[in-house]
């Protein structure tokens, strides 16, 4: 029987912890698949990551929980400061109204040691590295990826990992747009607001920096700077490591920020000589002036939560990068043969696990309307908790960077008004996910979610034909409930 051929663009961490989710796929559901990574991942980008509790059940799963439980710390709170040192207040991060409910507290772990873990659990013979891919061309009886060194690789589906700023999408958007199947939200120039250097240091003395003497860790944020704004996040890892990063706005408009970069510079960090040396794709690194000079901006500033200056930490910091982004929501997510997962580690993952088991359930040999309903189901599940997630993330980064009169009176309601209860409400609601490989389709929406991008039929599901399907299901099951189960076969 033949296999379903898969591209994957991007060998980040959705795109690798995808490929793992794909090799444990039931024998006569199994897929060809490759991955197609732009880098050599040679250089990775020296950051920590937070992974919400509720990811910990599908880790368990696909059998890498023990592998990232021993590289991480768990994390309860975040610790916010002045520069001067006086206490801002804490915003407790116990996920659910108690801790029992998910029984784990979130985790912190530095993202080289989580890539690797992913890394070391997909087959080697199915990655390939220095694949930058330039074009994507797709039609009826398959989608192709061309690649800056001349190659081409085709297959039945394509799955873009890797970012918003990536080929695929850009190919994928173009040819949306040609045929007018692009919103405009979608293909809108992106502002990337945020600049961020970020590093994690070497082991450190637990004397001078008593947080990692810390069993259940809390992220340190300090909030300062009077001409120039900045943040400064600081957070405990194993082997006594502290990852940190500083940063501000950018001041697009005015220039005036000594964050500021104008779009065109933002674009040209993001080109392929800022990516040739990125283990992540999506985050690109700008030339080491412009590290170093912010890093000189701040390294005599005084550290509220430890002894000596932040200078202490960038000594001590082999690899430092300089990253710019903006939490930016895409409505068009699939075309075709090419469908997109996430950028965000949480909600890629995620959105992995809604596709294998939606992949599952797919014919040896899908049809354009089999890919459009599974593109379609895919997108009806993922996009309102992507939504949320992305208003949450972009709302708790103001509220945490910025410095305005109307975020600093957002701290103050926060931290004075705002009892610890309904903020732990907040996060459960907006967290409250827990997929897993089930490789069951448990329900098909009578009134699915529709991608507001495609109206050509021959890319989107046709209601009446979906209605048709449920009815002959259930003429067939017997069934008399709004639900229709496909049962493993």
């Amino acid at each position: 029987m033949p296999r379903i051929q898969i591209l994957i663009a991007g060998g980040g961490l959705g795109g690798l912890a995808l490929a793992i989710m794909l090799e444990h796929l039931p024998e006569d559901k199994k897929v060809d698949y490759l991955i197609l990574e732009r880098s050599l991942f040679s250089n990775p980008l020296g950051s920590a990551i937070s992974l919400h509790a509720s990811i910990i059940p599908l880790l368990k799963q696909i059998g890498i929980w023990k592998e990232v439980e021993r590289v991480s710390k768990p994390m309860s709170h975040f610790s916010i400061k002045r520069e001067d040192g006086s206490d801002l207040g804490t915003v407790d991060f116990v996920y659910g109204q108690q801790q029992h409910e998910y029984s784990y507290y979130g985790l912190v772990l530095a993202r080289p040691d989580l890539h690797e873990i992913l890394l070391s659990h997909v087959p080697p013979e199915k990655i390939l590295t220095g694949k930058r891919v330039v074009t994507v061309t797709q039609d009826d009886i398959g989608v192709s990826c061309h690649c800056s060194d001349s190659t081409i690789y085709h297959g039945d589906i394509l799955i873009g990992a890797d970012g918003a700023y990536s080929a695929v999408r850009q190919s994928l958007y173009r040819g949306l747009r040609s045929h007018g199947n692009l919103p405009r939200q979608d293909f809108s120039p992106i502002k990337l607001d945020q600049v961020v250097v970020v590093g994690i240091t070497e082991p450190m003395n637990q004397n001078e920096y008593p947080m990692l003497k810390e069993d259940v860790c809390q992220f340190r944020i300090v909030l300062g700077g009077q001409d120039r704004p900045y943040t400064m996040w600081m957070v405990p890892l194993t082997n006594n490591r502290i990852a940190w990063s500083i940063g501000g706005r950018s001041d697009t408009l005015s220039g005036s920020s000594f964050w500021s970069e104008s779009q065109e510079d933002a674009i040209a960090s993001l080109s392929h000589s800022a990516h040739q040396h990125s283990r992540f794709p999506d985050w690109g690194e700008a030339e080491g002036e412009s590290i170093e000079q912010i890093c000189e901006q701040m390294r005599s500033k005084l550290n509220p939560f430890g002894n000596g200056t932040y200078g202490d930490l960038i000594d001590k910091t082999q690899n430092i990068s300089r990253v710019m982004f903006e939490e930016k929501g895409f409505t068009t997510w699939y075309g075709g043969r090419t469908v997109l997962i996430g950028d965000g580690v949480v909600n890629a993952i995620f959105d992995g696990a809604c596709l294998v088991n939606l992949i599952h359930d797919l014919p040896s040999c899908p049809s354009m309307q089999d890919l459009a309903e599974t593109f379609q189901s895919y997108f009806a599940r993922r996009y309102p908790v992507a939504r949320i997630a992305i208003e949450g993330s972009s709302e708790f980064a103001k509220l945490f960077n910025d410095q305005t009169q109307v975020e600093q009176d957002g701290r103050v309601v926060m931290f004075n008004t705002i009892p610890q209860w309904l903020q732990r409400w907040t996060l459960d609601k907006t967290n409250r996910v827990d997929p897993k490989l089930d490789f069951t389709l448990t329900e098909i929406s009578r009134s699915p979610l529709l991608q507001p991008t495609l109206t050509d039929d021959s890319l989107v599901i046709d209601q009446l034909s979906l209605d048709d399907k449920v009815e002959q299901e259930k003429r067939e099951t017997g069934e008399t409930t709004e639900e229709v189960s496909y049962k493993e076969p």
